[in-house]
């Protein structure tokens, strides 16, 4: 019986230990930011250190509408204010600044 109560003891205290460590993880991630993803192992510099200034060659009058970032792709959703006024969606990769690809939607 006194060995039932020696392991009841030697768990309990390790049930703490791990409650506490893991607690004590998730404050210091918490505190930083989510700074470990950045500075983790083959983490990507930040974009404007990688490409700087990108042209995508749009028609004058062209406005972002919207910005979604899809996976590891940027999608910029583009409209036109002059004549035609088309939407164009438009993919941007943001860990070299080169434009994946341009799709027409059509007119508005």
């Amino acid at each position: 019986m006194r060995a039932l109560k020696v392991i009841v003891v030697v768990l309990g205290i390790a049930v703490l230990a791990a409650f506490a460590t893991l607690v004590a993880v998730i404050v210091n991630r918490a505190g930083r930011g989510g700074d470990d993803e950045a500075a983790g192992a083959g983490a990507r510099p930040p974009v404007h250190a990688s490409w700087g200034r990108t042209m995508l060659d749009q028609p004058a009058g062209t406005r972002i509408q919207s910005v979604t970032a899809s996976g590891n792709l940027i999608v910029l959703q583009l409209y036109t204010l002059s004549p035609g006024q088309d939407e164009r969606l438009v993919v941007l990769d943001p860990a070299t600044g080169a434009v994946g690809g341009i799709f027409v939607v059509g007119q508005r």
